[in-house]
């Protein structure tokens, strides 16, 4: 049942990644920008900066170029997590995770980045694919230390009851 629920998890979250970048240019910009103005007013008022509407659109499209990769790792970070998941059903565990794990995510990542060749004002960039493999890694490390955390916390748990 795990494996079946891990892989519809895998496909829709693909749907998703594709989704998102299938947004032509403006839409995907604009998705951005308001994120990026959300985040301006909100340290504008958090630290009392009295920041004009001008001063808080420039530092929101300052933000933009870090927000959209950001998000990029984000999306493969979680990719990469939800691949590790699923291939914890299967008899390969910890290190033997990490090739295929960040091969299929850096080769979804590269057929993304072509699909985006044909998307009206977007670009396919072998940096995006790089950006969204190292997104894949970091997802990849944060199951590592989980995974690390959980045998340690059932090793001392079982310890305890002996």
């Amino acid at each position: 049942m795990k494996k079946k629920i891990t892989a519809i998890l895998i496909i829709l979250w693909m749907i998703i990644i594709f989704a998102f970048s299938a947004q032509p240019a403006p839409q995907s910009s604009q998705i951005s920008g308001s994120v990026g103005l959300r985040i301006a007013e909100w340290q504008n008022n958090f630290f009392r900066l009295n920041k004009s509407k001008a001063e808080l659109y420039e530092q929101a499209e300052s933000m933009q170029l870090f927000i959209r990769k950001g998000a990029h790792m984000g999306e493969y970070a979680l990719l990469a997590f939800l691949l590790c998941l699923h291939l914890s059903c299967y008899p390969i565990n910890g290190r033997k995770l990490a090739l295929p794990v960040i091969g299929i995510t850096a080769g979804y990542a590269a057929t993304d980045e072509f699909h985006q060749l044909f998307v009206p004002g977007r670009a396919g960039r072998f940096s995006d694919v790089c950006i969204d493999s190292l997104g894949g890694i970091l997802g990849l490390l944060f199951w590592l230390i989980l995974l690390k955390l959980w045998h340690k916390w059932r090793h001392h748990s079982l310890k305890k009851r002996c």
